[in-house]
Parts: C-alpha cells; structure tokens; sequence
C-alpha cells in the first residue's frame, strides 16, 4: 500500500510545487516507485479546449508519469470556484477515485494541495478533509516573511487536527539569509517544543523565488513595445518612479535586475532607470512613452510593457508574485532538486512512516 503524504502550504507563493519536485525526485532516485497527485488544481491554461493546472504537467512530464492528466489532477476549478463546486459528493468521490487508481504499485504519492489548508472547506475539500480520506499525514510548507510565521504555523496545526488529520510537521521555506540564523536557533525550537516537527529550513534563492518577465506580463497583461525576446530576464525588486528626475539615479542604483514602474509620460524617470540595472520598464496609464525611451529601451535590451492600469492598481496585481517552475525549466527544476537534497531530511521523512 502506498505511503502518502499531504503537501499543502500556509499561504500562497510558499514554494509548495518546488519542494513536492524536489521531494519526488530525490525519492525516485533513492529507489522508490513515486507518484504525484493533486486532487484540486487551478485552471493556469489550456490544451485542446481542456483546461489545464501546468503544475501538473511538470511533475509528469519530470517524473515520467505514465496516468493521464485527468487522473493526476481530477478536478480543475476556474475562477469562479463557488459556483464550481457546489456538488462537492460528486467532486469528493471523483478524487476518491482517481487517488485510488493512480496509488496503485506506488510506495509513495506525494499529494500537493491548494494554498491554505483550509481552502476549500466551504465544499468539504479541504487538506485536513482530504488528507483524512487518504489517511494521509500533511506537511505544511511556510515561506517565512517575518517572526508571526510561528504562529501561522500554529494556527494551522490546530485547525488541521481539529479536523480529525495528522500534521507531520512543516518545512520552513525562502528564509531570508539576514533572519537564517535566528530562524534556526529560534523559530524551529518554539515550534518542535509545541509539536511540530521540522523537516528542513531553506534559504531564500533568487533563481527559484524571482519572476521572469514573461511571468509579470501574465498577470498584468498589457502591450509589450519593445524587447519581446527578452522577457525571460529575471526580476528580483520592483520600484516605482515617482520621485523628482535629480533623486532618480541615486534610488534606482539601489537596485538591480529590477523592474521600473511609472507612468508612461514619465520619459526622465524611465530613462534613468535605464541607465541602470533594469530587466523592464512597465508604464502605467496607457501613456505611450516617448520616442526616445523605446530607442534607448531597444539599445539596452530591455522590455517595454504598456499597461492600462494607474501606478497602485499596477503594484497591487504584483503584490506577492514570485516565479514558477515551468515545463521544460532545466535550471529551475534542477535548483528545486538541489535546495530540496541539501536542506530537507527526506529519507528520515520517509522512515518516520514505519
């Protein structure tokens, strides 16, 4: 009978999918026969008329996985999630059933859940709610952004047992290298001294965490005017323009690999920030820019992108963004590995089953 194991995070852009890759690979390469499910997936795109979660198609095409889609992810809600999942017995009985069929010959499925583990607790489908029908222990990954991440943790622990699941204990995700130390010495005792177990402690890293342009285009939509083969530059800060031209330089230099926003009528500030380290300017407004910021954009390599948005409604829609590991992302793919092989227990973990 297949071991499971429940992944499911404390917040959004925790860095969930990398460690379920990186979780799988290492198991895959120390002998075990490794499956990957995800019972609720995000509709992200889609292929054929169909939609699609492109998590899902990461993991079978990185592990090799021979169940078709619709096994792997059951069921994909779009937006609109409410109305999707009304008839939540039918949706929890299709899970059921394709966990059943993919388990089969499996020593392990690493399940990978949806954001928090209480989404989805309107439809009786949360983690806990699933995890208990698969009897299967859950794993929370925590990206820590400051000193209250403990008690999220917590919190979470309580709700997941209150729903009659096993917490197995918790990774500590994207640990800034400035708080690495205390997060070792401090956080990881008070949280075992009440209960949870750490598998692991990563640190921040950029390759894994900073966005693509490409990837800031798909939220913000917009019009790409210049550097369109360019958007798989990597962004690592976000800075918005609005200051007087003689402040411009000096803050921009702060920075690098950094995105610009401003208004598109804002020709000094954007050419400023082009004299420094800039993976792309986004303008604001639906101001055209002048001519000489699309040359000098174009001399310099760098994507120009039109959106109709204001500057606030602009950083709101980034808020949180952080990159993702694609299909076919060699580098990526082979980072999560690394991080996941040198920070994360994961044969103990393993053990730790019996």
């Amino acid at each position: 009978m297949a071991k499971s194991l429940y992944v499911a995070s404390t917040s959004g852009f925790s860095g969930k999918t990398a460690i379920c890759l990186g979780m799988a690979v290492k198991l895959a390469e120390i002998g075990y026969e490794v499956g990957y499910f995800k019972p609720i997936g995000w509709e992200m795109a889609t292929r054929e008329g169909k939609p699609i979660d492109e998590d899902t198609i990461l993991m079978k095409e990185v592990l090799g996985l021979k169940e078709p889609l619709e096994i792997i992810a059951p069921v994909i809600v779009p937006p609109r999630v409410l109305e999707y999942l009304r008839e939540a017995e039918k949706v929890k009985e299709k899970i059921l059933n394709a966990y059943k069929q993919l388990s089969e010959g499996k020593d392990v499925v690493i399940v990978e859940g949806l954001q928090t583990p209480s989404t989805c607790s309107f439809a009786g489908l949360s983690a806990p709610e699933i995890a208990k029908e698969i009897k299967a222990p859950i794993l929370l990954v925590s990206k820590v952004e400051d000193q209250l991440t403990v008690d999220t943790i917590l919190r979470d622990k309580v709700y997941i047992e209150s729903m009659g699941a096993t917490l197995k204990g918790a990774i500590l995700n994207y640990v800034p290298s400035e708080v690495l130390e205390r997060v070792k010495d401090l956080d990881v005792k008070i949280l075992e001294e009440k209960g949870v177990k750490i598998w692991g402690v990563i640190p921040e890293n950029i390759e894994l965490t900073a966005p693509t342009v490409r990837e800031i285009l798909e939220v913000l939509g917009g019009e790409v005017l210049t550097g369109e083969d360019k958007l798989d530059k990597i962004v690592e800060d976000f800075m918005v323009g609005a200051m007087r031209p003689e402040l411009a330089l000096r803050y921009f230099r702060r920075s690098v690999n950094k995105a610009v926003i401003t208004g598109g009528d804002r020709a000094d500030i954007a050419l400023t920030a082009l004299e420094t380290s800039t993976s792309c300017l986004i303008l604001t407004g639906n101001y055209y820019p002048s001519v000489r910021v699309l040359i000098k954009a174009e001399e310099k390599g760098v994507p120009v992108i039109l959106v109709p948005y204001d500057t606030y409604t602009t950083v709101s829609l980034l808020e949180g963004i952080t990159g993702r590991i694609k299909p076919g992302d060699e580098k990526k793919i082979k980072k999560a590995r690394e991080l996941v092989e040198k920070y994360v227990d994961v044969e103990e973990l393993m053990r730790s089953f019996g």
